[in-house]
């Protein structure tokens, strides 16, 4: 921590040599609503050529200062998306910026699609007065928000992944912190499809969400409730509840919740796997594995915070915060039977039940944060962020296996991981000419002790410890350029050092160190009515540390799965162009990746054993994806309609006993994945909203697999909203209502293949209930530190 603060004073004390002058002019800025328009680019122009005099940025709250020794000059207020303004400087001006997007001519609503526009990071849609506003939970907002589409496994950022999420500058690190947040509480929702140099190099994506302005102190809470039940399965029950509340008097605001998730799933499945080996006496040998599997979920966890927030002064602020996870239940059900053929002639028949649940010593997790954000001088911004994450995890696993044709086993094994980080992060931002310049230094430091050991099966038991430290400095540069745009570069540096220790076989330890440079570039500005967008960025994946381990693990008599220690991170090239015009968005997004991570699979051994660990590939892949969004109103008839491409290009060199030289080209370049998601809201008088939709994606590749069957979620939901402030919401929804939400895979690993065909227990009915009472927007600035390393573990 010494290191964080020393570079911290030496970055505050650089920066604040530019902070010399005197405030002459001082203002505010806001949109048509009256909310505060941050980051607007406020400059004073000669009025003898127009030329550039000096500038500042907005604060969070839309206040800005000008010190100049020009008292006769232009103030220009600019910002992408908005009209520019031109005036004659003067005290305590509250400016207020009108919206230069333009929604589609003669439709008459009572409530519209939202505006979208182009902020020179991503697309920033706004939420409030729009039909979106009624949507339900935040989770519902983002799925029908431009750039983001819903998946079986979450939320994804076209073309991106799955993206960090942010409200009001703070990370989510509880995923149900947005089923909590109320999408009336929702001001605006902003996809960074170009994350810039402040955030981790393997931040792909980022998202946003500013919430509405509460004023007023005193007490305040919330309550929700859920249950979902499947329509095709008795157990499958996920019910979900939460109670927050919050207190705020003066400067201090208190808070704290605490919400409960039961969660279940089922996966019933038909397998083909096949190997390909060659025995010693170098004779071929084929074995093939037949079966079904029935996999059942059941898990329940509580989780908590609590964090106060003090105001110390005007544009001063410090708190701290605590948030706290249990798991309560975690059972995991399979049954598997298989039938094994060597050469074509039957040798084994297995049926396999398997259960795992939660060690002696549980899992739970604990995280904490403190914070200070204020502006020094009124221009010098500074961000410090201190941040602890823990985890500790045990898990046990027994599998009976019974065989009609060879001896029968009992397998018993016991896992737990122990997970520790610290991180800072500190961040000054000045504002300079047009623009801002930020600069930071970032520091992680995770530790993770790993044991497992097993019994019935001749697998070595293992003990690992795995350190990672990673020190990066940033810094940045944005500004308006009069006539031009919006342009902004940026460069981050890392230094990681990875070490991997095995207690047990210490020649398999492992030492590297990386040093990589990240840099990105934007820009944006319009052509007439179209706004438009380019950027590049260089950024990393790193593995999870949970791959970082040489152990294998049982799965059953013909599987075992394992980790790879050696292990490199990826390193990805973006470049990506985005336009929107009235309510049509369109983006197209290229990337290089080399070393990427991919899963696999290959015999153990020649007695018909596969195992399946993660590794790099050698070959770089390349993926593109394309789309359109659509957001016109017609009456009371919203529509929110994407549709895109995702194609990529992969060659791979496998080991295929099968060719004459060992070795084949998979080739997955020619089957590209079309995807659409077409949603329609229709709201009428009395708080009623109605809701149909529907996703499709078709078969197609995917890294190094392939999609064999097409995939369609069709939903609807009707939603009513009650009392006079509206603080009370009943919600009936409904995913999957045609049963044809699964999805089937075939992969190739040369001499392992295998054909998977999927049934899931997605066809579910939901309930909820929100209710509001004096709630207040938290005035919490903590941004936090180590967000990468956390998701990680």
């Amino acid at each position: 921590m010494k290191k964080i603060v020393a570079i911290s004073m030496m970055l505050l004390a650089a920066v604040s040599a530019f902070a010399k002058g005197k405030a002459d002019w001082a203002g505010k800025v806001v949109d048509e609503n009256g909310e505060p328009v941050a980051y607007a680019n406020v400059a004073v122009l000669s009025k003898a050529d127009s030329t550039v005099v000096c500038g500042t940025v907005t604060a969070e709250d839309g206040t800005f200062y000008i010190s100049t020794s020009e008292t006769d000059g232009i103030m220009m207020v600019a910002m992408l998306g908005y009209k520019t303004v031109y005036l004659t400087p003067e005290n305590d001006a509250v400016i207020t910026l009108l919206d230069d997007t333009m929604m589609l001519e003669g439709a008459v609503a009572t409530a519209v699609m939202p505006k979208t526009k182009l902020t020179g990071e991503g697309l920033q849609t706004n939420v409030r007065g729009s039909v979106l506003e009624n949507a339900g939970s935040a989770n519902d907002v983002l799925a029908k928000t431009p750039g983001l589409i819903k998946r079986q496994d979450g939320l994804e950022v076209i073309g991106k992944g799955s993206p960090l999420v942010y409200i009001n500058g703070r990370k989510v690190t509880d995923a149900s912190e947005l089923d909590r947040l109320q999408s009336s509480e929702i001001q605006s929702v902003e996809v960074i499809t170009n994350p810039g140099a402040q955030y981790d190099a393997t931040v792909r994506s980022v998202v946003r969400i500013k919430t509405i302005r509460r004023q007023g102190d005193g007490f305040g809470f919330s309550v929700n409730a859920s249950d979902d039940q499947s329509l095709r399965w008795a157990d499958g029950n996920d019910a979900g509840g939460a109670v927050n509340a919050n207190y705020r008097t003066g400067g201090v605001d208190l808070f704290a919740g605490v919400n409960y998730d039961r969660y279940t799933s089922l996966q019933i499945s038909d397998l083909e796997k096949t190997s390909y080996g060659v025995k010693s006496d170098g004779s071929q040998w084929v074995f093939a594995d037949k079966g079904d599997l029935r996999n059942e979920y059941f898990g329940s966890s509580i989780y908590g915070n609590g964090g106060v927030n003090w105001q110390m002064a005007d544009n001063h602020f410090m708190g701290g915060k605590v948030e706290w996870g249990k798991r309560l239940g975690h059972d995991i059900n399979n049954i598997l039977n298989d039938q094994v053929f060597e050469n074509g002639t039957l040798v084994d028949e297995l049926h396999t039940i398997s259960h795992d649940g939660m060690g002696g010593g549980g899992h739970w997790n604990i995280g904490g944060n403190l914070y200070y954000n204020g502006l020094i001088g009124n221009k010098l911004g500074v961000d410090v962020n201190l941040d602890y994450y823990g985890v500790f995890d045990t898990s046990v696993s027994h599998s009976d296996e019974t065989s009609a044709m060879s001896a029968d086993a009992d397998i018993l094994s016991s896992a737990s991981n122990d997970s520790h980080l610290y991180a800072g992060k500190a961040v000054l931002s000045y504002p300079i000419w047009t623009g801002q310049l930020q600069v930071g230094t970032e520091e992680t430091f995770t530790r993770r002790r790993d044991l497992y050991s097993i019994s019935g099966v001749d697998i070595p038991a293992s003990s690992a410890l795995v350190k990672e430290d990673n020190y990066a400095g940033f810094a940045s540069y944005g500004f308006m350029l009069p006539g031009v745009g919006m342009l902004s570069a940026g460069v981050r540096y890392e230094y990681v050092h990875y070490a991997y220790e095995d207690r047990l076989s210490p020649e398999n330890n492992i030492v590297r160190n990386y040093g990589n440079f990240f840099p990105n570039l934007s820009y944006a500005g319009a052509i007439g009515p179209v706004q438009l967008m380019l950027n590049y960025s260089a950024k990393t994946h790193r593995p999870n540390y949970s791959l970082l381990t040489n152990a294998i693990m049982y799965n059953n008599r013909y599987i075992w799965q394992g980790g790879n220690a050696q292990l490199q991170p990826s390193i990805m090239n973006n470049v990506s162009l985005a336009a929107v015009w009235k309510y049509v968005s369109l983006m197209i997004n290229y990337t290089r990746i080399d070393n990427s991570i991919a899963t696999w699979s290959s015999p153990y051994g020649d007695n018909g054993v596969v195992l399946v660990q993660p590794r790099n590939l050698d070959a770089p892949g390349r993926l593109m994806a394309a789309y359109v969004n659509l957001t016109p109103t017609i009456g009371p008839w919203n529509l929110n309609y994407t549709l895109g491409v995702q194609p990529q290009w992969l060659s791979i060199d496998v080991q295929d006993p099968r060719e004459p030289g060992g070795i084949r080209t998979l080739k997955y370049n020619d089957k590209p994945i079309f995807f659409a998601q077409l949603l329609n809201t229709f709201t009428v008088k009395g708080g009623w909203q109605f809701e149909l939709g529907g996703s499709f994606t078709s078969p197609g590749y995917m890294q190094n697999l392939e999609l064999t069957s097409p995939v369609f979620d069709l939903t609807a939901a009707v939603q009513k909203t009650l009392l006079a402030d509206g603080s009370l919401v009943l919600r009936l929804e409904g995913s999957d209502l045609a049963g044809t939400n699964h999805y089937n895979v075939n992969s190739d690993f040369g001499s392992h293949t295998i054909r998977q065909t999927n049934s899931m227990d997605t066809q579910k009915v939901k309930l909820s209930l929100r209710y509001n009472f004096n709630t207040a927007q938290s005035k919490y600035r903590g941004s936090g530190a180590g967000a990468d390393s956390k998701d990680r573990m």
